[in-house]
């Protein structure tokens, strides 16, 4: 895929601490193998959207929605500081779903969502090429 200028994307954090999350940005610059995006969601220092210049390797296209019933036991995006996560759904209270994460990026390793901040986890193919 060549994630071309204005394209919507998702980063795949890969440093200390960011390992399971995608944060949705667009492409505003090509070079080979790299491109610089502006996220959507993450701010600079100076109040400024967040722009980074990456790997294409750390960049996939935005999943599509996808309308699912979830099960215990599967696996789940969920919307936290700013990003999607990736954990295990566990349990269902209501409305809310707990969901587990194995790393240890949000505070709390099992949290609480509505519905409306969770979608199915989707892994593209392209990462494993």
């Amino acid at each position: 895929m060549s994630f071309e200028i204005g394209e919507s994307v998702e980063v795949i954090g890969n440093e200390d601490g960011m390992e399971g999350s995608y944060f949705k940005g667009h492409v505003i610059g090509r070079s080979p193998g790299r491109r610089s995006i502006r996220y959507d969601t993450l701010i600079a220092d100076d109040g400024s959207p967040l722009e980074e210049v990456i790997s294409v390797r750390r960049l996939r296209p935005t999943p599509p929605t996808v309308l699912a019933r979830f099960h215990l036991g599967d696996m789940v995006d969920a919307w936290h500081n700013e990003g999607w996560w990736v954990g295990k759904y566990v349990r269902r209270e209501g409305e809310n779903y707990t969901i587990f994460f194995e790393n240890e990026a949000p505070a709390n390793r099992h949290v609480s969502y509505p519905k409306a901040q969770i979608r199915v986890h989707q892994e593209w193919k392209e990462l494993a090429k």
